[in-house]
């Protein structure tokens, strides 16, 4: 199943690199920039515990953009980024919040609707791999578990959303919002249970052409 989906990923992350190196027309344009926001992180449990209860995190993210217009209407954004994942797990014994922090390098494909000069919406669908860096429980009552042995270094995903270009002088500012969902069973432990990351983020950023 694992080898499946690196399979799928592999294939998607080569298609948006061809596209980003080959000899494109001159009319193809790089643009520089940042990107800040946050992401509304869960975990999908299968099969999860009875006496457990799965809920939500609030993460952060902050990284750089890189976009390569392609033509009017299709452009490739790249957003490597520091993000932050997990969930919160309640049981009648305790609540947990699972943290787990990577390096994060979204590839996404943008169709923009050319409506008008003032702003500019679009949709996205691409993928994302994700290099973990740190994970661990935080406890309700102030304890604190290492978890980075349990959960696995390497995550793969896809996703789609939709945002806005605002075109001002030479610089494009854009919002966006985007849900991801995770292919690979981050859970080490051999116990039958996968867990796998999902989140819905909002963002925004700035870019400048080079």
């Amino acid at each position: 199943m694992r080898s499946k989906y690196f399979a799928r990923f592999i294939f998607q992350w080569g298609v948006l690199y061809l596209l980003l190196f080959i000899d494109l027309p001159a009319m193809a344009q790089w643009e520089l920039g940042g990107v800040i926001g946050f992401n509304f992180a869960g975990i999908n449990v299968d099969p999860g515990s009875s006496d457990e209860e799965y809920g939500g995190r609030f993460g952060f993210g902050i990284g750089a953009v890189v976009d390569r217009q392609l033509n009017d209407v299709i452009d490739l954004h790249f957003e490597p980024m520091y993000l932050q994942k997990g969930g919160k797990i309640k049981t009648s014994d305790f609540v947990a919040v699972y943290k787990a922090n990577y390096i994060e390098i979204p590839a996404f494909a943008r169709f923009t609707l050319n409506i008008n000069d003032a702003y500019k919406p679009y949709a996205m669908a691409g993928t994302s791999l994700g290099f973990l860096t740190k994970a661990k429980y935080d406890y309700k009552d102030g304890g604190e578990q290492p978890a980075s042995a349990d959960t696995r270094s390497l995550d793969l995903g896809a996703g789609l959303g939709g945002g806005v270009k605002i075109p001002v002088e030479h610089k494009h500012f854009f919002a966006e919002i985007r849900y991801m969902w995770g292919f690979i069973n981050m859970n080490k432990e051999n116990d039958g249970s996968t867990v796998k990351n999902h989140g819905l983020q909002i963002l925004a950023g700035v870019t400048f052409p080079l």
